[in-house]
């Protein structure tokens, strides 16, 4: 694996889209998993809003490199092959929380999707340090940020829900002491 430090801001971009795309792939199985109500229509919204991060991305792509756009990603040799690179290799260590099974439970959903935004801004946090490239910090930074935001909405979600998880003897965030 190359360094994460010869990673160059299409790469970084590449892989924050990907990002963003593998939540939204989970927020919708998350959607087409749980039964109707509102916690099935939060995630209906976190995968619009995961949609609109990438429209925010390819901006922020524009104004940093002064391009008109992305280029065509599927035909850019260099990122064709960016599955391979060390800021997806790393990236790839967020997939835990994505790809575990929601078995059809609300609290079980929205804790993994809380604490994949957590982990994510971390992540994005701490990859935005690594870099001089000041394209590279701005966007990581921003990933942060909307993880972060992300991480808040979803933790909002699971405080309200905690009575009925309550109900069923199930605390995610405030264990039961014995």
């Amino acid at each position: 694996m190359g360094s994460i430090r010869h990673t160059n801001f299409l790469e970084a971009v590449a892989a924050a889209i990907q990002h963003e795309k593998d939540f939204f792939d989970f927020c919708l199985r998350a959607y087409d998993e749980l039964s109707d109500g509102p916690v099935r229509d939060f995630f209906y919204d976190l995968a619009e809003d995961s949609a609109e991060h990438v429209r925010l991305i390819e901006e922020l792509y524009k104004e940093l490199s002064g391009s008109p756009g992305l280029p065509n990603l599927k035909y850019l040799g260099e990122v064709y092959k960016f599955q391979a690179t060390a800021i997806q290799k790393l990236m790839r260590r967020l997939d835990r929380n994505k790809q575990a099974n929601i078995q059809k439970n609300e609290i079980e959903a929205l804790r993994l999707a809380q604490q994949e935004a957590e982990d994510a801004s971390h992540a994005f946090e701490k990859f935005s340090d690594k870099f001089d490239d000041i394209a590279i910090k701005t966007l990581f930074r921003q990933m942060a940020t909307f993880n972060r935001e992300r991480a808040h909405m979803l933790t909002g979600c699971l405080v309200f829900y905690q009575p009925i998880a309550l109900q069923e003897k199930e605390s995610y965030l405030f264990p039961e002491e014995e």
